[in-house]
Protein backbone atom coordinates (compact mmCIF):
# COMPACT_ATOMS: atom_id res chain seq x y z
CA UNK A 1 0.00 0.00 0.00
CA UNK A 2 1.20 3.18 -0.85
CA UNK A 3 -1.39 6.12 -0.01
CA UNK A 4 -4.87 5.00 -0.01
CA UNK A 5 -4.51 2.20 -3.15
CA UNK A 6 -2.38 -1.10 -3.16
CA UNK A 7 0.41 -0.24 -5.89
CA UNK A 8 1.00 -3.08 -8.77
CA UNK A 9 4.20 -3.61 -9.88
CA UNK A 10 5.02 -4.68 -13.24
CA UNK A 11 8.49 -5.27 -15.65
CA UNK A 12 8.45 -2.54 -17.93
CA UNK A 13 8.96 -2.99 -21.77
CA UNK A 14 10.66 1.00 -22.31
CA UNK A 15 13.20 2.26 -20.43
CA UNK A 16 12.34 6.04 -18.92
CA UNK A 17 15.05 7.94 -20.63
CA UNK A 18 16.21 7.88 -23.50
CA UNK A 19 12.72 6.55 -25.18
CA UNK A 20 12.86 5.35 -28.38
CA UNK A 21 10.33 6.56 -30.89
CA UNK A 22 9.29 2.76 -31.12
CA UNK A 23 8.54 2.38 -27.75
CA UNK A 24 10.63 -0.79 -27.44
CA UNK A 25 14.65 -1.21 -26.71
CA UNK A 26 16.99 -0.84 -29.69
CA UNK A 27 20.70 -0.62 -28.23
CA UNK A 28 22.14 -2.98 -25.92
CA UNK A 29 22.41 -0.10 -23.35
CA UNK A 30 18.41 0.61 -23.81
CA UNK A 31 18.00 -3.17 -22.91
CA UNK A 32 19.79 -3.26 -19.82
CA UNK A 33 18.28 -0.11 -18.96
CA UNK A 34 14.35 -1.98 -19.06
CA UNK A 35 16.00 -4.92 -17.14
CA UNK A 36 15.94 -2.01 -14.08
CA UNK A 37 12.49 -0.52 -14.84
CA UNK A 38 9.42 -1.57 -13.31
CA UNK A 39 6.17 0.05 -14.26
CA UNK A 40 3.88 1.02 -11.44
CA UNK A 41 0.38 1.77 -11.58
CA UNK A 42 -2.52 2.41 -8.80
CA UNK A 43 -0.43 4.93 -7.41
CA UNK A 44 -2.44 7.81 -5.26
CA UNK A 45 -2.61 11.16 -6.90
CA UNK A 46 -2.21 12.71 -3.12
CA UNK A 47 1.80 10.65 -2.95
CA UNK A 48 4.51 12.71 -3.81
CA UNK A 49 7.28 11.45 -6.09
CA UNK A 50 9.71 11.83 -2.78
CA UNK A 51 7.48 9.25 -1.34
CA UNK A 52 7.35 7.31 -3.86
CA UNK A 53 10.64 7.13 -4.22
CA UNK A 54 11.73 6.65 -0.58
CA UNK A 55 9.33 3.73 -1.00
CA UNK A 56 11.17 1.68 -3.01
CA UNK A 57 14.40 3.20 -1.60
CA UNK A 58 13.42 1.35 1.71
CA UNK A 59 12.46 -1.90 0.30
CA UNK A 60 14.44 -2.70 -3.49
CA UNK A 61 17.17 -0.32 -3.18
CA UNK A 62 18.70 2.66 -4.96
CA UNK A 63 16.65 4.77 -7.35
CA UNK A 64 18.50 6.05 -10.14
CA UNK A 65 15.62 7.69 -12.01
CA UNK A 66 12.12 8.06 -11.12
CA UNK A 67 8.84 9.25 -13.58
CA UNK A 68 5.49 10.06 -12.00
CA UNK A 69 2.64 10.11 -14.79
CA UNK A 70 -0.84 11.67 -14.12
CA UNK A 71 -3.77 13.42 -15.28
CA UNK A 72 -6.57 15.67 -14.25
CA UNK A 73 -8.95 12.92 -15.75
CA UNK A 74 -7.95 9.49 -13.72
CA UNK A 75 -8.25 9.15 -10.56
CA UNK A 76 -4.49 7.61 -9.99
CA UNK A 77 -1.56 7.66 -11.33
CA UNK A 78 1.45 5.59 -13.03
CA UNK A 79 5.53 5.96 -12.16
CA UNK A 80 8.39 4.23 -14.17
CA UNK A 81 11.10 3.22 -11.62
CA UNK A 82 14.70 2.62 -12.53
CA UNK A 83 16.76 1.07 -10.30
CA UNK A 84 20.76 1.21 -10.04
CA UNK A 85 20.78 -2.47 -9.66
Amino acid sequence: MLGYYPVRVLPSKTAILPVNPTFLPQSEDEREMCTRTVYCTNIDKKISQVEVKNFFESICGEVTRLRLLGDHVHSTRIAFVEFAM
